[in-house]
């Protein structure tokens, strides 16, 4: 059904991406690694971050209609910790939006809460989510791709290719379209990675 109408199964995917994070529904990690899964790491990174941007603006603009703009009035009018804490974040809105999303210990939905109370414009919001959620979509759409693999869609390399650990580097030569792409999204993150590894250790 996929590859004969990839353009419904494309739209039908973004939609109930969509909704599942619009009504924060459970499953918004499922619906990461079936993105992966169907479509491969790429175009499959851009179906989930394209799905879950439009959810998350979903509950920002619901947040913003029903809480915000009388809160922002009361924490502006105030003269406590509250007004400072708003004049941080306007003062550097950029850098406070993009860390809501890279820090993992901040839940998803209370990134897309917290922006719609302190009067962050919609367009902000929309760049900051898109692009601070890519490398953990990345991650787990690489992930989902290499569920066929488990299933059984994919056979083995033989024994010797294995022993050589290159296996890898013998499934992108079959199907180079689809893993190259994955292999490169996934070596363009291990420098981060190691970096951040290195500080922790030295840290602790």
């Amino acid at each position: 059904f996929r590859d004969a109408h990839m353009v419904l199964a494309v739209v039908a995917f973004i939609g109930a991406y969509v909704v599942i994070v619009g009504l924060s529904l459970p499953g918004a990690t499922v619906a990461t690694l079936t993105g992966g899964f169907l479509f491969g790491t790429f175009p499959g990174v851009l179906y989930n971050v394209t799905g879950a941007t439009l959810g998350a603006i979903l509950i920002f603009l619901a947040a913003r209609a029903g809480l915000g703009a009388r809160l922002a009035a009361r924490m502006e009018a105030s003269e406590g910790a509250a007004k400072r804490f708003k004049a941080a974040i306007d003062a550097n809105q950029w850098s406070a939006l993009f860390l809501l999303r890279l820090v993992p210990a901040v839940p998803f939905f209370v990134a897309n809460v917290l922006p719609a109370l302190f009067d962050v414009r919609l367009s902000r919001f929309a760049i900051t989510t898109a692009l601070g959620i890519v490398p953990g979509a990345l991650v787990y759409t690489s992930v989902g791709a290499g569920l066929d693999f488990l299933a059984g869609a994919q056979v083995r390399a033989p024994a010797w290719v294995r022993r050589l650990a290159l296996e890898w580097l013998w499934r992108m030569a079959l199907d180079p379209r689809r893993l190259a792409a994955r292999y490169a999204a996934c070596a363009a993150i291990l420098p981060g990675q190691a970096l951040a590894a290195l500080r922790q250790r030295r840290r602790g």
